[in-house]
């Protein structure tokens, strides 16, 4: 260890990261919706949905059909700390370990019938993904909805690599285009519910508020000290995910923006000014069943002020336009997401992102379970440190699965990353 980082070398002191009083509310809204989810498939004349992240779950609130996300479902499994159970469970059955570990867990956890607070989720009456973020999920919704016996519905989103024009690009948007349309006659043919343009745009308007308030939380997280850490976003995220278009992520997020705006006025960080030595971006899903490993960032002095992943569930949209043109424009954005930015266009980006947000590091969470995220990841750190001049660290882990994470190594690379930061700031 250098002596240009003494709290490494000396063992860190221990640092509070502040959360935002209005996340308490989270205690309501997440069991509310759980036990909702449980009631919802047990009635027969109540349609439900498992989607995916990259859905337009907006779609589902159109149709009063209540989606379940099995994605966060396996959150829960990590963090109640059974996942592991459940993906060796579907290993067992013939999954390989090198699946996403997401899928393994929801495997696992209707295979094992585990309850909703271990991460179990109700029958659908019909599943629906996109391969926008993940090709995983097409294969896995296949798996699910024939265990069930349920149709399924799967947008197949292009991919708009380096060199895509416009023309190309409004052929994909076309091609989107028509797939909501077929989304539309799937639904209607199934709940025997007709489509309303004025419910699609009041969902739609209640949507884009909800991702209007996201975003002015993320500009406040520019200030120095920042008022809003990771610990905060990575749980407030929940609304966007499942929520848009509904009036409680609306009131949650004034409320938290409420929080932020007192912190600002009266100088208040997550960390104290003093305290806050390094503000890192954080790129990639946490790992659930170690969320303490953020915490024990702070002891150093650093705190996540920036996460694409958690930045990208929060699109605009653009509201006055003609039904045609308003398909037009979610088209777009579910082929022009971060997740899906060619390398290039992610160089761009990120690095916009540390000028704007003052990064001293960036710690991108190689994750063993999601490929898409991983993709170019050691090409865009080389960029970013050649480019800005600060230090990236290449995080190898998995979301999901324990046997991936290891205390010490963890702890060692860590420490690494915080003397590289403090070594960097001298200069």
């Amino acid at each position: 260890m250098t002596e240009s980082a003494p709290a490494a070398a000396k063992g860190p002191s221990q640092m509070r990261v502040d959360r935002l009083p209005s996340t308490k509310m989270l205690n309501k809204i997440i069991p509310n919706y759980l036990l909702k989810s449980k009631l919802m498939a047990m009635l027969p004349w109540k349609k439900t949905a498992w989607v995916t992240a990259g859905f337009p779950v907006e779609l589902c609130y159109m149709f009063d059909i209540f989606p379940m996300h099995p994605e966060n479902a396996a959150c829960v499994s990590g963090t109640q700390k059974v996942s592991q159970e459940l993906i060796e469970y579907a290993e067992s059955l013939g999954f390989s370990r090198d699946l996403c570990s997401y899928f393994k867990t929801n495997i696992g956890a209707v295979g094992k019938k585990v309850g909703l607070t271990k991460g179990g989720i109700g029958k659908p009456t019909f599943c629906a993904s996109t391969n926008t973020i993940c090709d995983t999920h097409v294969k896995w919704f296949q798996v699910q909805a024939r265990k069930f016996g349920v149709p399924y519905f799967c947008f197949d989103i292009p991919s708009a690599v380096s060199g895509t024009d416009d023309p190309r690009m409004d052929e994909y948007i076309d091609y989107v285009v028509a797939q909501y349309k077929d989304f539309v006659d799937f639904v209607g043919n199934l709940t025997g519910k007709k489509f309303s343009e004025q419910k699609f745009f009041s969902v739609l308007e209640k949507s884009d508020r909800l991702c209007e308030l996201w975003h002015e939380i993320y500009e406040y997280r520019k200030i120095l000290p920042t008022p809003v850490a990771f610990q905060d976003t990575m749980a407030a995220i929940f609304p966007m995910v499942i929520l848009p278009g509904l009036d409680i992520g609306i009131k949650f997020y004034e409320a938290l923006l409420k929080d932020i705006k007192d912190r600002v006025a009266r100088g208040v960080g997550a960390l104290t000014k003093e305290q806050e030595k390094y503000r890192v971006l954080f790129e990639g899903i946490p790992m659930w069943y170690k969320i303490k490993y953020f915490h024990e960032l702070a002891n150093y002095g650093a705190i996540i002020t920036y996460e694409p992943y958690t930045y990208s569930f929060g699109p605009r949209k653009q509201l006055g336009l003609s039904y045609e043109e308003a398909l037009r424009e979610l088209a777009r954005m579910m082929i022009d997401v971060p997740y899906s930015y060619s390398l290039e266009k992610r160089i761009v980006y990120f690095e916009k992102i540390v000028d704007e947000y003052k990064l001293d590091g960036i710690i991108l969470h190689s994750n063993f379970s999601c490929r898409p995220s991983c993709t170019g990841m050691i090409d865009l750190k080389n960029a970013i440190q050649a480019d800005k001049g600060i230090p990236v660290w290449l995080m190898d882990c998995d979301m999901d699965d324990p046997r991936a994470y290891a205390d010490g190594p963890m702890k060692n690379r860590m420490e690494a990353f915080i003397e590289l930061m403090a070594e960097n700031k001298k200069k």
